[in-house]
């Protein structure tokens, strides 16, 4: 197949959206595919997977500076995308970039899917901006509504954008990671000692400094907790963000703030730690909960959104309910001071994360885009692909 991807964010954007699609570019070409890419910035160094890169020039987004929007694909975008004719084109964001190759697709009739990955009408309400989110939700019901698939990361999100009235042909697009550099030996004293000076016992976050991480949550609960617990208990935001200023002004002794780490470091730091913690409750998958898992940390969550796909309460970590800072702090107090319980959570994270092939998962999307492109070719009606979809989900493929 030729496989147009379309994206607002890619490889050196810092999260796991654009990892996830480099992930994807590396696999369809490793299986013999060529692969456009339609994006704001890639690396300095093209892929050599990749047939075409095309790079727009782009400015960051307000509340989410990491983020580049751009105008659009331009003359020259389209102009690309025209010369290499591909098989389909998925559209992987929503914004200037993924609307006007969601429009050059339906114009040249170019068989569209689409993915969804980040809920960002969750994020409205933390930036006093809740009143647009109806406007929102319906432009990204518009946005989607003429692709022959829609994919997500996790099945609590196609449960939600069903509720939200999208079509129904929504399939859950997984996620892997990197085991190998994900692991438990990785684990370092010298690093902990680095990212914790003095601390016997780590709790680690890993992800964006801003209000829908619910970072303030996870400070409030560790203030909660240092009543009952051996003050050589550390907790480590890896990462930095809009709200990490307010954070470190009213951190007290025992937080520590690495900003941000990419890579072999990342990865010791996440092995590093001792129980992974994650407050976010507008998550549509988690990657980083995923990469914590994989490094042998039990992680505790809130009991919402697609953290749920991987923590299993009594098998990789622990549930609290969404908003309930004693209940967080409590169930930190009780993993840490249970070390039995604790090794038993580790041992099935890491289970849980070696479960999760890319290959499979990456293959499964390639299936999708294989019967995305096959009804299309054939004139078959989209109930097809709804059948499609139910039976996939039936048989527990994702």
């Amino acid at each position: 197949m030729k496989i147009a991807l379309i994206t607002d964010t890619y490889a050196d954007d810092v999260n796991g959206v654009a990892r996830t699609l480099a992930r994807l570019v590396e696999h369809a070409a490793g299986r013999g595919h060529e692969v456009a890419l339609v994006t704001t910035r890639v690396s300095p160094e093209p892929a050599e997977h990749t047939v075409v890169h095309c790079q727009m020039p782009g400015i960051p987004v307000p509340m989410y500076p990491e983020l580049q929007l751009a105008a659009g694909i331009g003359r020259r975008g389209r102009r690309t995308l025209a010369d290499f004719a591909p098989d389909i084109v998925h559209v992987a964001t929503e914004s200037s970039v993924g609307l006007s190759g969601r429009r050059w697709a339906l114009r040249n009739r170019a068989p569209l899917v689409t993915s969804f990955h980040t809920n960002f009408p969750a994020y409205l309400h933390d930036y006093r901006l809740g009143l647009v989110e109806p406007l929102l939700w319906r432009y990204l019901r518009w946005f989607h509504g003429r692709a022959l698939l829609t994919f997500c990361p996790s099945s609590d999100t196609r449960d939600m954008l069903r509720a939200r009235r999208f079509h129904e042909r929504v399939r859950v697009w997984s996620r892997g990671v990197e085991t190998e550099l994900y692991s438990p030996a990785r684990r370092s004293d010298s690093v902990r000692e680095q990212i914790a000076p003095g601390a016997d016992r780590i709790l680690i976050y890993v992800g964006r400094l801003a209000a829908e991480k619910r970072v303030d949550f996870l400070l409030d609960g560790f203030v909660r907790m240092r009543e009952s617990i051996d003050p050589g208990t550390a907790l480590v935001f890896v990462g930095d963000g809009p709200a990490g200023e307010g954070l470190r002004a009213r951190a007290p002794e025992g937080v520590h703030f690495t900003g941000y780490l990419t890579g072999i470091p990342l990865a010791e730091a996440y092995a590093a730690g001792d129980v992974f913690v994650f407050a976010s409750d507008t998550e549509t998958f988690g990657n980083v909960v995923l990469e914590a898992l994989s490094s042998g940390l039990p992680a505790i969550v809130v009991d919402k959104g697609g953290v749920r796909e991987t923590v299993h309460p009594g098998r990789t970590g622990v549930r609290v309910p969404v908003g309930d800072v004693e209940a967080f702090a409590r169930a930190c107090v009780e993993l840490l001071e249970d070390e039995p319980r604790r090794q038993r959570l580790a041992d099935g994270a890491r289970a849980e994360a070696l479960s999760r092939r890319w290959d499979v998962i990456l293959d499964g999307l390639l299936d999708g885009y294989r019967e995305a492109l096959s009804c299309a070719r054939d004139g078959r009606p989209l109930a097809d692909l709804t059948r499609w979809v139910a039976t996939a989900e039936a048989g527990g493929v994702s």
